[in-house]
């Protein structure tokens, strides 16, 4: 029998056409794998190594924000150091005080990585220091911190602050300076130090070396490949670079994961298209072939999804169109503490949220699920256990094929630790800011806290403004007395006293020490500030009680304001200050108003300052002398040298005029130098002519008794000079017997240098501090002086204490003798030297010379006279 032939739907054809699909499917799907190979080899390494990149970009980037934010931490602390008005006036050598520093930053919270603290001058010289870890300022060049600190000093508005940075040990340490500022001008700077480990902001990656901190110039040279994140506030640079070898390890298993899904992929579906390609001659087998491909398609991607959900660290909840729970990840049941099985079928804020929940997120919520949108809010929920934990949730619908919404997906991760570190970062923002405005004594607003306020008044252009300036009257004496708790008391009482005693928009401010300032509301006036004045006044001299004992103190007020059209607002401190100056003058306890007749004092004194500063660079001072007079003999045995300024603008100024604004402008062991360098060069050329003054007397202070230029100019003298006497005011022999002052006074001793007590009787001295001290004279205050002529009680007391400086050996000098019967009862009572206008003015040297050997002439003649009788 003959075979018949094949058909097409004979067993033969058919395994010949499924021979040939076979081979066609094998031969498809080794291409496809191939070509897929390529493809991601091509495509998806370039773009993993891109994301890799970027991810070392964004890494570097966060990493330098996140040091960024420190540094800004660590410089608003040094900023607030710096403008402390205490810090300032050590600066400006107003205050000696060099612990009040380092207390300051003890009681401040610096940061662990603080190591370091140097203060320094505008001279750049070091002030006083705060260590934690001193020793590592040893890592960094001296000479590259002294030229941060001038760097500093000359120019203190960098756009990014300059810093040293150096590497030891595998450590990162570096410094910055911060200016100390005032009215726009450096007066100072602080130098601080930092060791920092940059692990504490920089989670490490597979993929990436380990980071490093560069300087901008060290950055300019860095390898290409190096990610660079330069910090905003300090010259600084952050680089980190990827791993090559890691990234191309990462890459190789993409590639070989990519390979075995797609092959996977690729298998199973060549796998659905062969069984159902047996039917493709019939046209609607085609049709279901296709929709059975696509469903097929869709349930991979599901798959692939709830994969990739399951891994998923964040939490992933989906819904259907009621907000039912269909399904949640294991990250939900680890976040809440429900299981699937709990959960199912029920809305997740029935159970999440509680009484604490922001109703208004919640609202939101609803809304967004109403309308079918996407919505992400941040949100309080609570765990199974009752536990509250913020949540970044993100809700957005989900899409069929045909575009109809049929559920919704909830993903969401835990933010309660960020948002309790950014909290903690507010508040600890907001106690710097009130630290840095308020007194941590008294509670008041500080010096801070009314420039604020001065500047908020003077952008509204507020022409109405009226300070009250307020100084305790004695409060030293307190301190001195009691202890500094009771000067504590008495300031608290103080501070409570204002802010009973003011209304709501005054700002009651202590600006230091025992002095205060009241700021009066808008629309008050002088008279408004008269009256509170007096108010606070009496209250103050209350009488107090601290520890079973009574305190009395006093105040003296300064009132000054806008409204009299006196002043500018930029003055308007300074004229409370004369006006307060003006009430100690009268007596103090009282309250006295800047005046218009003030106001010319004040300008006066101002032109004084002004001209003062230069007058110092012009070396325009110069001494006078006035001779002093050996009480027996009536011969001249010395000269004491006064100041007198001979300004191009005022002529010749008497110290009485200048030296209080020389004392406020700090130069007066300036001018004391110049007088004592010129009054030794003038009597030593007056010796070369003939013209002998055994003795020069210049008036010092404290400050020059210890000042080693001082010392060192004595020393130097030639064996011709003459013998040299330092007069020191009574008060500061009594009031500076520091160790150092001391030591100041032996040296000069040592040298041949005479002490002797100036104004001898004014109040001040004690006998057992002469006793102590044992200067070589006391000079008679010339109050002492005037009234012995008609008081028999002044001329008894004067006899006392003459009688006193015999027992201790003292010469007594008496200043002040105006006739010559002041001259003769001083001689009888034991004066050994005399001093006053009965014998001569203070003169130049010129007239001095001329004085003296018109002495010496009519000398010669007495004794022509004598000798031809």
């Amino acid at each position: 029998m003959q075979a018949e032939p094949d058909t097409p739907t004979s067993p033969k054809t058919a395994a010949s056409v499924a021979l040939r699909f076979w081979l066609l499917l094998t031969v498809i799907l080794i291409l496809a794998i191939a070509c897929s190979i390529v493809a991601l080899r091509l495509v998806a390494v370039p773009y993993f190594i891109e994301h890799q990149n970027q991810t070392v970009m964004e890494q570097a980037r966060n990493a330098a924000q996140s040091l960024d934010e420190w540094v800004g931490r660590e410089r608003l602390l040094m900023d607030f150091v710096a403008n402390d008005p205490n810090v300032l006036s050590i600066a400006l050598g107003h205050s000696e005080n060099s612990d009040y520093f380092p207390d300051l930053l003890d009681s401040l919270p610096t940061s662990e990585n603080l190591s370091w603290v140097i203060f320094y001058d505008a001279l750049g010289d070091e002030v006083t220091r705060f260590e934690v870890r001193g020793w590592e300022e040893e890592y960094f060049n001296t000479h590259a911190l002294n030229r941060l600190i001038t760097d500093t000093i000359e120019e203190s508005r960098f756009e990014r602050k300059p810093a040293l940075l150096v590497e030891q040990d595998g450590a990162n340490y570096f410094a910055v300076a911060v200016p100390i500022i005032q009215n726009g001008f450096p007066e100072g700077a602080l130098l601080a130090g930092y060791s920092l480990s940059l692990e504490e902001f920089f989670s490490g990656s597979e993929t990436i070396r380990d980071p490093v901190l560069l300087t901008d110039a060290a950055a300019l040279t860095a390898p290409e490949n190096m990610e660079l994140a330069p910090l905003s506030r300090i010259e600084m640079t952050l680089a980190i670079a990827p791993d090559i070898s890691a990234v191309q390890a990462a890459g190789n298993r993409l590639i070989s994961r990519g390979v075995t899904a797609i092959a996977a992929v690729l298998l199973g579906a060549f796998t659905i298209f062969a069984v159902l390609g047996r039917t493709v001659v019939v046209k609607p087998h085609q049709r279901l072939q296709e929709q059975a491909e696509r469903l097929k398609d869709q349930k991979r991607n599901l798959r692939e999804l709830a994969a990739i959900a399951e891994l998923a660290q964040d939490s992933v909840v989906l819904s259907d169109l009621d907000g039912c729970i269909t399904w949640v990840n294991p990250s939900f049941e680890k976040q809440t503490g429900y299981r699937l099985e709990d959960v199912k079928g029920r809305k997740p804020g029935a159970f999440l949220q509680g009484r604490d929940t922001d109703p208004k997120t919640v609202q939101e919520l609803s809304h967004a699920l109403a309308a079918r949108q996407a919505v992400k809010v941040e949100i309080l929920n609570y765990r199974s256990t009752g536990e509250p934990y913020w949540l970044m949730l993100s809700i957005s619908p989900l899409y069929s094929g045909t575009g109809d919404p049929y559920g919704f997906v909830a993903i969401s991760s835990d933010v309660t630790e960020a948002r309790d570190s950014r909290e903690a970062l507010i508040a600890a923002k907001k106690e710097i800011e009130y630290q840095a405005l308020h007194d941590p004594l008294t509670g008041l607003p500080n010096r801070r806290a009314l420039d604020e306020e001065l500047r908020l008044r003077e952008a509204a252009q507020a022409s109405d403004i009226t300070l009250v300036r307020i100084d305790l009257d004695h409060f030293k004496y307190v301190n001195d007395t009691m202890g500094h708790e009771a000067g504590d008391f008495v300031l608290k009482c103080v501070a409570e006293i204002l802010s009973e005693e003011t209304k709501a928009d005054d700002l009651a401010v202590r600006v230091g020490g025992d002095e205060f300032l009241l700021l009066l509301g808008r629309g008050s006036t002088e008279a408004d500030g008269l009256t509170v004045a007096k108010r606070i006044l009496k209250r103050i001299r209350a009488p107090k009680s601290f520890e079973d004992k009574t305190i009395r103190v006093g105040a003296s007020f300064g009132v000054a304001g806008l409204a009299g059209g006196l002043l500018h607002k930029d003055d308007l401190i300074i004229a409370a200050d004369a006006a307060l100056y003006e009430a100690k003058e009268a007596g103090r306890n009282r309250v006295h108003l800047y005046t218009p007749e003030l106001h010319n004092q004040v300008l006066s004194r101002r032109d004084i300052a002004r001209e003062l500063r230069l007058a110092v660079g012009r070396d325009e001072f110069e001494p006078f002398f006035q001779a002093q007079y050996d009480a027996r003999t009536r011969r001249i045995v010395g000269v004491e040298t006064l100041a007198r300024w001979r300004s191009q603008d005022f002529g010749l100024v008497t110290p009485n005029r200048f030296l209080p604004i020389a004392e406020q402008l700090s130069i007066v062991e300036e001018i004391d130098d110049q007088i004592l360098r010129k009054a030794i060069a003038q009597i030593m050329a007056l010796r070369e002519q003939g013209i002998d003054i055994p003795k020069l007397s210049v008036n010092v202070t404290a400050a020059r008794v210890q000042d080693r230029a001082v010392y060192e100019l004595i020393r130097d003298l030639p064996s011709n000079a003459p013998e040299i006497a330092f007069e020191v005011l009574e008060s500061v022999l009594v009031e500076e017997q520091t160790d150092a002052f001391l030591m100041g006074l032996d040296n000069l001793r040592e040298l041949g240098v005479h002490i002797e007590v100036d104004d001898f009787g004014s109040g001040h001295a004690s006998i057992i501090g002469l006793m102590k001290l044992r200067p070589d004279a006391m000079k008679i205050d010339q109050r002492l002086v005037m009234p012995i002529l008609e008081d028999p009680v002044s001329l008894g007391v004067l006899e006392q204490i003459i009688s006193m400086a015999k027992l201790m050996e003292l010469t007594v000098v008496a200043e002040g003798v105006e006739t010559p019967e002041h001259a003769d009862v001083l001689t009888r009572i034991g004066c050994h030297v005399l001093q006053g206008y009965h014998f001569c003015m203070p003169m130049p040297v010129e007239e001095l010379q001329n004085l003296i050997l018109s002495s010496r002439r009519n000398d010669q003649t007495i004794r022509r006279a004598i000798g031809g009788v």
